[in-house]
């Protein structure tokens, strides 16, 4: 009977064991979690890409974020890291995007990025815009090469001229009296023409200086009015924003990294997308300088080559002058005629000139009381910008409070009233910019 229980119990034991689960094989197994940091270094055509945002995730989560400095690296350190497969992506406006898939990361360790450009670089630009210039620069040392030529053949025009008007001096001096008084005459005439000219074109000018400032300063006040509307557009935006983050919970370490990283390099990007614009609008103007003095050389061209012909002319002029002399008579009492008409009609024209320089000056009247009238508008504007600016450092401060996640409910209250605020100087600002634009428009 012994035997027989000692027998069932072996059996029994035996089967408990087979069917009794590895718990122990379970805890060996059980991954490790530690602290990995790794280094990313993204390039572009030979060159460092500085503000390029760096993501690494797991699945759809982000487990750490980052963006490239002006070396192009960046240093990201995943506080607890299990070994799980990893995705990195870098991206940037100015290239394509880039990713490395399925990575087990390990610490210490670099991975390198190669990005292509989308479009042309602040670099590239500068370097296609000097090539241009070079061959403008080319073009006109050629034109300055037949300029000088021009300019020889006029001087030697001019001397064969200077010696014909030599042959006919004594002919000059058997001009009559008559054709002295009528250029005298003339003299006169051209004299009063040209101050009554110069008179309507001060008055002329007067006026399209008035009526450019009066436009400059409507074209000012409605893009003032235009940003203002986009800013308060934008606040409200904002306000949205933070009313939808106090209702959801607080983000995690690891989004909230990833959120300043992307932040921070859609800040950085932008800046480079700037700098590239602005590259680009410098190499126009250096375009538009090398044409302008290709330009100016082809007219220096133009005018030596008009400058040879018109001696030309002159010297084949001169030696028929002696021909015409005889004629000079009758000439001159024709001259003598125009002449009092042409006195005629500058001092008709003398009357124009005062009268329109009386009209610019009662416009450039109004224009200083317009000016008077902005300025009133502008002190306006001064205690707005003063009103806002006390709001923003007010809205600072919530922000830095909602950060810390305490008393939400209360902050909530705080940021539905400085959103009021904000409504209201809002309006306020509306029924300014009203009042410039009615300004203008009353001075037209």
């Amino acid at each position: 009977m012994k035997k027989y229980l000692i027998l069932v119990g072996v059996l029994l034991a035996g089967k408990f064991a087979l069917n009794a689960k590895p718990t122990t094989i379970h805890t060996i197994e059980t991954t490790q979690r530690e602290s990995v940091t790794v280094s990313i270094s993204v390039m572009a055509n030979g060159a460092a890409v500085k503000g390029a945002f760096v993501k690494i995730t797991s699945g759809t989560i982000t487990i750490g974020a980052g963006m490239t400095d002006d070396k192009g690296a960046a240093s990201i350190t995943i506080a607890t890291y299990g070994k799980q497969i990893s995705n990195i992506t870098v991206t940037h406006t100015l290239y394509r995007d880039e990713k490395m898939i399925d990575l087990v990361l390990e610490n210490g360790r670099a991975y390198a990025f190669t990005l292509k450009s989308k479009g042309e670089t602040a670099a590239e630009v500068t370097t296609e815009s000097n090539e241009k210039i070079k061959e403008i620069e080319d073009k006109t040392e050629r034109s300055e090469q037949k300029t000088a030529e021009l300019e020889k053949q006029a001087a030697e025009s001019a001397k064969e001229k200077e010696e014909a008007i030599k042959r006919q001096e004594e002919m000059r001096k058997q001009r009559e009296e008559e054709e002295r008084l009528a250029k005298e005459k003339q003299a006169q005439a051209d004299q009063q023409m040209t101050e009554a000219q110069k008179n309507m074109s001060e008055a002329e000018r007067q006026k399209q200086e008035t009526e450019r400032q009066r436009l400059a300063k409507e074209e000012q006040i409605n893009a003032d009015a235009k940003r203002r509307e986009e800013e308060a557009k934008r606040r409200e935006q904002e306000a949205a924003e933070r009313a939808k983050n106090l209702e959801n919970s607080i983000p995690t370490d690891a989004k909230a990294q990833e959120e300043q990283a992307k932040k921070e390099a859609e800040q950085k990007q932008k800046e480079q997308a700037n700098e590239a614009k602005e590259a680009e609008r410098k190499a126009k103007e250096a375009e538009e300088k090398a044409k302008a003095e290709k330009e100016a050389q082809k007219d220096k061209e133009e005018a030596a080559k008009a400058r040879a012909e018109e001696e030309k002319d002159q010297k084949n002029a001169a030696e028929k002058q002696a021909k015409q002399e005889e004629e000079a008579k009758k000439e001159a009492e024709k001259q003598q005629k125009e002449a009092a008409e042409k006195a005629k009609e500058a001092e008709k024209l003398q009357k124009e000139a005062e009268k329109a320089k009386e009209e610019a000056a009662k416009e450039a009247e109004a224009m200083k009381e317009l000016d008077e009238k902005l300025k009133k508008l502008d002190e306006e504007q001064k205690a707005i910008d003063e009103e806002r600016k006390a709001l923003k450092q007010e809205q600072k401060k919530l922000d830095d409070k909602i950060k810390k996640g305490k008393k939400l409910e209360k902050l909530k209250e705080e940021q539905v009233k400085l959103d009021e605020k904000n409504r209201k100087l809002d309006e306020k600002q509306e029924k300014l910019d009203e009042k410039r634009k009615k300004t203008i428009k009353k001075s037209n």
